[in-house]
């Protein structure tokens, strides 16, 4: 749309200046007219007055010098002659009329026979007037000629000059959109990385460090409050960091995400999130202040570093930080660095480590808590490399999560436990959960693909529980949930993983027909008065709906007793049993039903 306009503007400039030059031209042929017939009176003349004296009379002749004389006076006429107003010029050209006049007088003499040497000497008068007239009539048109060039070329400067202020003006407002954030008015990444080119040319070794840092949560401030709100807040944080450290110094990455170049000093990245928090509950009277957290990732600058490289640290550190949880601070440094290869490393290794099956199957029993006897156990991987160390889940899973791998592993430990159900003999009454991420569960072929692994091995549906995590479920598609429900209804377990740890818990008990509810193990996990009030009512509301519950992070006896007196059917935890290799797993809970402790 922009580049229209612009091109219109230029088009209507050099329009213009088109117009002016036909019209320029086509007063200059006028003139050119003005001068030929102002000659041919000239000449016209003469040959009238040797017909006169040789005894011809010319009546058509005197006739077509009478129509140029009035033409050349007045305009138009017979010959559509320019008028040329100039003072001079129509002064000569009255002096023409005035002895044109006389010189018909004397025409009229000589056919009545009288003296012809008057009438001689008047026609050499005559024609010296007419070429001072022509002459004058000449000059008139260079001179115009050369007054509209002049203002030809004047308009053709002004007009190229008023352009290409326009277009300047047009492009400091490109580069305030193409560098500056709307919002906030700081730099965008674009504008950032100019601003940062050039303070790391003045930079000290030291002397700064570059943060980045986001709001924790901040999505869920605007689904609360409006991203009205949002947007002030994001504004807010504009002005205070761009007041606190120069607008050259700081950006907005993108929604709630910003860097800042602040002073290297002790408890500088504290300091930055004091500054922010203090400043938003000034500006802002707003209650979410009190509970927003800031996480915040940063690298020291060097010169030696580049640009690009600086601010991947930042952002590195930052997603560290995040992993860490709310409210976090990371620093990139070089265990930073060495743990960032090592997950390099990792995803490198993973085709060839899943080839291999380096992938085990091991095996958490879950217990009857009145009891204590096992009556399953949830399937968990670890990895044992050839090196002979062992990764445990958190070493590998969130990145295969965020590589996509997770959907293939996921479908390997689905095979290995169906391999181990059919390999034991187990009948339905013992029941494997299988987790599945929600990348997993996503994917467009995980039905068909689930049903051909179990249908291959001949499973019983109710030996295997499919467990999912309460996170995975925010935003699920309708189809996914559909065909959750479906292996409901063809006899699977389903289950919920970290029951009470997001947003939405009761309202998945009345989306998703489930089977079991397992609870976060963050509720045994607290000491506090209200835990067994709220782990209470889970349990109240599942057995209303007809739905078991099992608590996990069960570390106690303590732990036992509570959910004893709560009635709290089941349990899982490192007190009842840690996680067991399936051979292990197998001689000890396979060959006869034994109680936790025995």
């Amino acid at each position: 749309m922009k580049d229209k306009r612009s091109l219109l503007i230029y088009t209507m400039i050099w329009g213009v200046a088109v117009l002016i030059l036909v019209v320029l031209f086509l007063e200059n042929l006028g003139f050119a007219k003005v001068i030929n017939y102002s000659g041919i009176v000239r000449g016209a003349t003469q040959k009238l007055v040797k017909e006169e004296l040789n005894n011809e009379p010319d009546d058509a002749l005197i006739q077509y010098l009478d129509d140029i004389l009035e033409g050349l006076q007045h305009g138009g006429g017979t010959y559509d002659l320019t008028l040329i107003s100039a003072r001079d010029y129509q002064y000569r050209l009255k002096q023409m009329r005035f002895a044109w006049n006389a010189m018909k007088e004397e025409i009229a003499e000589v056919r009545a026979g009288k003296n012809k040497d008057v009438l001689y000497e008047a026609s050499q008068e005559y024609f010296v007037m007419a070429d001072e007239m022509v002459a004058t009539a000449e000059s008139i048109s260079n001179r115009r000629l050369v007054l509209a060039i002049g203002i030809f070329f004047a308009y053709l400067i002004l007009s190229g000059g008023f352009f290409l202020l326009w277009f300047f003006n047009k492009q400091k407002q490109l580069d305030k959109v193409r560098y500056v954030d709307e919002l906030t008015g700081l730099a965008n990444l674009s504008g950032f990385e100019l601003s940062l080119r050039t303070l790391t040319d003045t930079l000290n070794e030291g002397e700064l460090a570059l943060a980045y840092f986001d709001l924790d949560d901040f999505k869920y401030v605007n689904a609360t409050y409006g991203y009205a709100v949002g947007d002030q807040i994001l504004s807010s944080i504009g002005s205070i960091l761009a007041a606190a450290y120069g607008k050259d110094h700081c950006a907005r990455a993108g929604n709630d995400n910003f860097y800042v170049c602040v002073k290297l000093e002790k408890e500088c990245l504290e300091k930055l999130r004091r500054k922010l928090r203090k400043q938003l509950k000034k500006t802002l009277a707003l209650d979410v202040i009190d509970e927003t957290t800031i996480t915040v990732g940063a690298c020291i600058m060097n010169k030696k570093d580049e640009l690009h490289d600086m601010m991947d640290h930042a952002m590195l550190a930052h997603k560290r930080a995040k992993q860490s949880g709310k409210g976090s601070l990371v620093w990139y440094d070089q265990q930073l660095l060495n743990r960032m290869n090592q997950e390099t490393l990792l995803i490198k290794q993973r085709h060839a480590a899943l080839a291999q099956h380096e992938f085990k199957l091991y095996l958490q029993p879950k217990f009857e808590i009145p009891s204590l006897e096992v009556y399953g156990a949830e399937a968990l991987v670890r990895w044992s490399r050839k090196d002979g160390t062992q990764l445990p889940p958190d070493d590998f899973i969130p990145l295969f999560e965020e590589n996509g791998f997770i959907h293939e592993l996921d479908f390997y430990m689905l095979k290995q436990v169906c391999r181990f159900i059919r390999e034991r003999n187990l009948q339905d009454h013992f029941m494997i959960s299988v987790n599945f991420s929600r990348v997993t569960i996503h994917h467009r072929d995980f039905y068909e693909k689930f049903h051909a692994i179990v249908d291959a091995y001949a499973i019983p549906a109710r030996c295997l529980q499919i467990e999912i995590t309460e996170s995975a479920f925010n935003g699920l598609a309708k189809t996914v949930l559909d065909m959750l429900n479906q292996l409901k209804r063809e006899g699977f377990i389903l289950s919920i993983d970290d029951f009470g740890s997001g947003y939405s818990s009761l309202n998945l008990l009345n989306t998703l027909m489930m089977n079991e509810i397992k609870i976060d193990r963050v509720f045994l996990n607290e000491e506090n008065a209200r835990r067994e009030q709220i782990i209470g009512l889970i349990v109240d509301i599942a057995a209303t709906l007809e739905i078991d519950v099992i608590c996990e992070g069960v570390e106690t006896q303590a732990d036992v007793d509570m959910l004893r007196r709560l009635h709290c059917g089941r349990g899982q935890g490192f007190y009842l049993s840690r996680p067991l290799p399936e051979q292990e797993f197998a001689d000890q809970f396979l060959a006869a039903p034994v109680a936790a402790g025995e």
